[in-house]
């Protein structure tokens, strides 16, 4: 039987893999609902590891692709920015192995950037 992170994992790369989808063929706001819902399926699943260091890496990857998942937004608000903010800070809060750490770092570059363009 799969487990709870692993359904709600699952569920979030489902609803990520048609956001895609509906981004290619420019129906955004088809694609900013998906995007939205597969992030909450994705913090939901990292969040039962929030502070189950132990499981490392699937609690930082977890986090990672939650954060990237609003990053992939096609119209995000500040607090879509701040919520990826957290995951970033959540999964570099643990104990990553440096690939991952290095790829939280770079989603938080990149929020960094696109906030700026936004409030520019």
């Amino acid at each position: 039987m799969k487990s709870a992170i692993d359904e709600l994992h699952d569920k979030a790369m489902e609803l990520a893999d048609e956001a895609h989808y509906a981004r290619k063929k420019d129906q955004l706001e088809e694609a900013q609902t998906k995007y939205l819902s597969a992030f909450e399926y994705e913090k939901s699943a990292a969040m039962l590891l929030v502070n189950d260091y132990a499981q490392e890496p699937t609690r930082s990857v977890l986090f990672r692709s939650a954060a990237c998942l609003l990053l992939n937004l096609p119209f995000p608000s500040e607090e879509d920015f701040r919520k990826a903010e957290r995951m970033v800070a959540y999964g570099l809060s643990g104990n990553p192995p440096e690939e991952i750490a290095e790829e939280l770092r770079e989603a938080w570059r990149e929020l960094l950037t696109s906030f700026i363009q936004k409030v520019a």
